[in-house]
């Protein structure tokens, strides 16, 4: 049991990393100001789902809370899905799990925002 933990912290952290490089490495360095980061599905939502003031929120505070969320949300599936044997039952717990960690972190993020914006620039 002590066994397979540690196998899937070390997938999770290996996952993590590689995708959080790729994330800082290429799609950060495309995307420096709001208006190229228009394109990111994530801020989209961030902003018009939580009325989000682009003149008092910092882009790269957005830009830099996806680079350490989204490697987060598909290292935690990944550990999730590989740990099942079924194919059909690994791809339904997949979704789920993606879909209620997208939701649930992306929430927790717009109201920090929010919330933030309403005391001073973020």
């Amino acid at each position: 049991m002590k066994q397979q933990i540690l196998i899937a912290l070390v997938y999770f952290t290996i996952v993590y990393l590689i995708t959080f490089l790729l994330y800082a490495l290429i799609l950060n360095r495309k995307r420096k100001s709001y208006k190229e980061g228009k394109k990111q599905m994530e801020i989209n939502y961030l902003v018009k789902k939580f009325k989000l003031d682009m003149k008092k929120t910092n882009y790269k505070t957005l830009k830099w809370s996806t680079t350490f969320i989204n490697p987060f949300i598909i290292s935690t599936t990944f550990v999730a899905v590989i740990s099942i044997e079924s194919f059909v039952l690994s791809l339904l717990l997949g979704f789920i799990i993606m879909m209620l960690l997208i939701y649930s972190t992306y929430e927790i993020l717009g109201r920090a925002l929010k919330k933030k914006e309403g005391k001073k620039d973020v």
